[in-house]
């Protein structure tokens, strides 16, 4: 908070972190202090929300459990599938077993007769 002012100085207060939360009395120049006043000041267009409602830290551990419930969030991180895994969910077969002996296959490379960045450029073309 500031102090006291005149049109060379200003005076204020403010939590001294260093001195275990003490409330200490600064003065600066007025200009020093605009300077550093301005530096905390966001920028056009920066929204600065995390200190208001459920997001504030001081109340996010207290509304957790509740916003977990109402959000449907189930308990645990479920692993992303491996590719073997979507594609027996896609075709609803192995693709790595063999259609005609149903022997195992073992994956080695994939090959396009393009270059990656071009099937890619192909793909956003046609679906794009």
């Amino acid at each position: 908070r500031i102090k006291n002012y005149t049109f060379d100085y200003v005076t204020f207060e403010y939590k001294d972190y260093y001195a275990n939360g003490a409330k200490t009395l600064y003065t600066l120049k007025t200009f020093d202090f605009i300077e550093k006043l301005i530096r905390h000041i966001p920028p056009h267009y920066f929204n600065v929300i995390r200190h208001y409602g459920i997001i504030a830290s001081r109340v996010k551990s207290k509304y957790k459990k509740l916003t977990n419930n109402l959000l449907g969030i189930i308990k645990g991180i479920n692993k992303s599938q491996s590719w073997q895994e979507r594609q027996k969910q896609y075709r609803g077969e192995d693709p790595l077993i063999c259609r005609i002996c149903k022997r195992s296959m073992s994956f080695v490379k994939t090959y396009t007769q393009k270059k990656l960045s071009q099937v890619k450029k192909s793909f956003q073309r046609t679906f794009g």
